[in-house]
């Protein structure tokens, strides 16, 4: 049997790659990221190997244990079920029919309807996949007859190399990730353990990460610096006669989180359509989450009917076809649907969660009930229900609206509703965008074959922005001061290849920016790229914005000195003088691309260093000066440290120890997803050496802090003074209550239904005026009411605001009393210049006209009588 024959575009989804149950298979997954810094001195290209497993995987080891895999780019053209995964987990079924197998030709897929990648064959043993991104990827063909992936070009040329060496009888394994420098990350298989180790050629070399395999089974992963590991257990489940895969049933963190997996087995788990290589497939029925403590969360899952992502239950019979999604062969309405609920360690209800899905494995409806409070996200596809999937548009899988709607069932099912639309092109391109706020978003693309201001594209697609058009919302207030249209073009210029055979990419050279409603040049920004070729070609060498006709330039520059990449980033204004030119400077460590040293404009030199995992443990300010401050961090996760120095045994054993510029230290607790759960202060005063409780923080199942601490200790004193903040939610997932140690309870009565909110403090013998604030779709207050305490309304705020959410109006409302009104005038760029307060009196502000920011030059005041005259 083989799991190849089982292809479903259910799994080409970013929820299938992380870690937990993915709701469309009832999959569990887990991946790992290793760390790979961008290759060629940071220039790249970047890759992210991801380490995965997958339960239909679990019939082989390919080198890390059965069902791991390393999600690199592979090609498969074995008749039965020929197909393309890409490194970001997805996967196409290659349609043999439309393929031109000969050089130079091109596949085609069955299940990938976008232009915005294709696969070319360049050789006998060679296919090149090209990205709208205008990364490259070349595939050679190894001893196993797999096209695997030999090399990343990025879009300037820079390579990626990775080699292959044979394992097992019929599989290949990674043997070096290498630049055009030398070797990133080397992998080393030696008695059941498998070593990354990072930069084996350097004097910086480590190993990265550590798996631990045994009987074929990855169990567990150690990563630098840890002594702790990632641990995972299986449970074999029989799905045919004489077959079984690997399911698991338990993970566990360094950090102290276990997540415990119950799987539906047999006739409870889903159903395969006839013909499939099985008859069914495990599905997981509960899993439970704990970072430790009382936090547990418990979720369960259950199908409704016994239609599911592999077709099963269709009233329209087809036949199954070994390496394509089948589903997709239903012509007919088709959906699956899940039912996820969520409880507490006390078996209370928190959330039921509702999810449907269509025959193209789009997510069409989620609803989510807590308590009286439902929230429903509806998605509209680019589909036409009467069309096969041949038929589809390119499109067709991208959302066009997106309806979310708020039903409050406690009063009378009262409901509300706000939608957002996109529009693409058959690159996948947004064109349009209407937000529910009533803002728009207009793009314009450079068509494939160029145009004035834009090359032709060398891979022929659509994928250069040239114009992008922001349009106000509406409003329905006579007002002068509205928003104005907003476009930026943008041009373009050919950057070659540094390779020979090497495509190239059209890069911005300009940007313009115009107030359309005006029809007025607000600024332009020109920029010139590193031409040299070297390691930094291609990179940004200069910047030039003009604004009201002054010049302000960036220039860049960049030097490969040792193990480190320095950017110098020198700011001259038009003034053209040293007293108006700032430099600042940075280096990143070519190892692992973190931030070594920052020196800012005013020569203050801040220092950074690292631990093998990328923490910083020493912060140096002011480096080499007399003014220099130091703070370091030691992370102890389960080591001799953190078990020694815990209070009791309930704490979990990890913490990170800081030390400030004053030498004191602070040791932070943490649980098993590491947030603080406690903290202790070295007293330095009365008792140095001695660590006092001075907070700790207490989180529910879905992880929001309930009980805040806060202590301090007086001298002379063996009882601390304590302050106790107990926090409460409503079903909405808003803070609805706040009660302090002085017995205050400050009340927030959240409503997005009416898009209403209440706030209001309370003690046990009187109450606060209370505050109500009335907001548009965009969430921003549009009316403020003030009652007493006797429930009067005392004052109202009217807010009026303008098609950008701006407020251009404020009026005061007091019974009995004239209206207070201040208007406000914007520039293009929202900055207030001009003010007019309720006695009559204008303020303008001026600013630098050199400037978009925030620089004021002017304010003048003009007094009403001078206003008025």
């Amino acid at each position: 049997m083989s799991t190849q024959e089982i292809h479903s575009q259910a799994s080409n989804f970013l929820g299938f790659v992380k870690t937990g149950v993915d709701p469309r298979t009832g999959q569990f997954t887990l991946a790992m990221s290793l760390p790979l810094a961008p290759a060629n001195h940071l220039a790249g290209p970047s890759l992210t190997p991801t380490l995965a497993f997958s339960p239909l995987g679990s019939t082989q080891n390919r080198g890390f244990g059965l069902g791991w895999s390393l999600n690199l780019s592979e090609l498969n053209l074995n008749p039965d079920a020929p197909m393309l995964r890409l490194v970001s987990g997805e996967q196409f079924a290659v349609d043999w029919a439309n393929s031109d197998l000969n050089i130079g030709g091109e596949l085609a897929f069955l299940d990938y309807k976008l232009r915005a990648m294709r696969v070319i064959r360049t050789a006998e043993n060679t296919f090149r996949v090209d990205l709208k991104s205008g990364n490259s990827e070349i595939l050679t063909r190894q001893d196993n007859g797999n096209y695997l992936l030999s090399e990343m070009r990025s879009p300037e040329g820079r390579r990626l190399f990775i080699d292959w060496m044979p394992f097992g009888e019929s599989q290949c394994i990674v043997d070096t990730i290498r630049d055009e420098n030398g070797t990133l990350m080397q992998v080393v298989s030696k008695n059941g353990e498998v070593h990354f180790i990072s930069h084996p050629d350097s004097d910086h070399t480590c190993t990265a990460l550590r798996l631990m395999l045994s009987n074929d089974q990855l169990n567990e992963v150690y990563l630098p610096e840890i002594d702790r590991a990632f641990s995972f257990s299986y449970q074999a489940q029989p799905v045919a006669p004489g077959a079984e895969l690997l399911f698991p049933v338990e993970v566990s963190g360094p950090l102290g989180a276990v997540d415990i997996v119950h799987w539906a087995t047999g006739e409870n788990g889903h159903q395969l359509p006839e013909a499939a290589p099985f008859r069914h497939l495990p599905r997981v029925a509960t899993w439970t989450h704990s970072a430790g403590g009382a936090g547990e969360l418990h979720r369960a899952y259950q199908w409704i009917g016994d239609h599911n992502f592999l077709g099963f239950g269709s009233d329209q019979g087809f036949d199954w076809k070994h390496g394509q999604d089948n589903l997709y062969q239903v012509e007919r309405d088709y959906e699956y649907e899940l039912i996820e609920t969520q409880h507490d360690s006390d078996n209370q209800l928190l959330a039921t969660i509702t999810r449907t899905w269509n025959r193209f494995h789009l997510l069409t409806l989620e609803t989510s009930l807590k308590g009286d409070c439902e929230v429903q996200i509806e998605t509209l596809y680019g589909i036409d229900p009467a069309l096969t999937w041949e038929q589809q548009p390119a499109w067709c899988q991208l959302p066009h609206n997106t309806i979310t709607t708020y039903i409050d069932h406690a009063h009378d099912n009262a409901r509300r509703s706000e939608q957002t639309e996109y529009r693409y092109d058959e690159y996948g391109n947004v064109t349009h965008t209407r937000y529910a706020t009533g803002v728009q978003e207009h793009s314009e693309y450079y068509p494939a074959q160029g145009a004035e201001g834009c090359p032709a594209d060398a891979l022929g697609m659509v994928r250069y922005l040239k114009s992008k058009t922001i349009v106000p919302a509406p409003v329905h207030q006579n007002t002068a001061n509205q928003a104005s249209v907003i476009s930026i073009a943008y041009t373009y210029e050919a950057l070659e290849s540094l390779l020979e055979d090497g495509l190239s990419q059209s890069i911005v050279v300009s940007e313009q920016a115009r107030d359309v409603t005006r029809d007025r040049l607000l600024e332009t920004t020109r920029q010139h790229y590193v031409s040299a070729r070297n390691a930094c070609y291609g990179s940004l060498a200069s910047s030039v914005n003009t604004l009201n006709g002054l010049d302000t330039i960036t220039t860049y520059r960049y030097e490969i000195d040792g193990d480190q990449r320095v950017t110098y980033v020198s700011v001259e204004g038009f003034e053209k003088n040293a007293q108006n030119r700032s430099v600042s400077s940075s280096c990143q460590s070519l190892i692992t691309g973190l931030t070594t040293l920052e020196q800012s404009e005013s020569g203050v030199r801040t220092c950074y260093e690292y631990d093998l995992l990328g923490r910083i443990n020493r912060k140096i300010v002011a480096q080499g000066s007399d003014f220099e401050a130091v703070t370091t961090a030691a992370y102890h996760v389960g080591d001799a440290v953190a078990l020694t120095f815990r209070a009791d045994e309930a704490i979990n054993p990890v913490m990170v120890e800081q030390t400030d510029v004053t030498g004191q230290r602070k040791r932070n607790w943490l649980d098993g997803e590491g947030r603080v759960v406690c903290v202790e202060l070295d007293d330095i005063d009365q008792a140095p050496g001695t660590f006092r409780k001075i907070a700790y923080t207490v989180y529910d199942a879905l992880g929001r802090p309930v009980l805040q601490s806060a202590q301090d200790w007086l001298p002379g004193s063996e009882t601390p003074l304590k302050s106790t903040t107990a926090i409460r939610y409503d079903d909405w997932g808003s803070v609805s209550c706040i009660e302090t140690a002085d017995g205050v309870v400050a009340h927030t009565r959240h409503d997005p239904v009416s898009l209403r909110t209440e706030q209001w403090q309370q003690t046990s013998q009187q109450r606060s005026p209370r505050s109500v604030t009335l907001c548009n779709i965009a969430t921003s207050p549009v009316e403020q009411q003030l009652y007493d305490q006797k429930d009067h309304l005392v004052r109202t705020t009217v807010l009026i605001r303008d098609g950008l959410d701006r407020v251009i109006e404020e009026r005061v409302k007091v019974h009995g009393q004239a209206d207070i009104v201040t208007g406000s005038r914007f520039d293009a760029y929202s900055r207030v210049i001009e003010r007019h307060l309720p006695d009559g009196t204008i303020i303008n502000w001026t600013f630098a006209p050199h400037s978009d920011g925030h620089h004021p030059e002017t304010v003048i005041v003009t007094p009403a009588t001078e206003a008025s005259a």
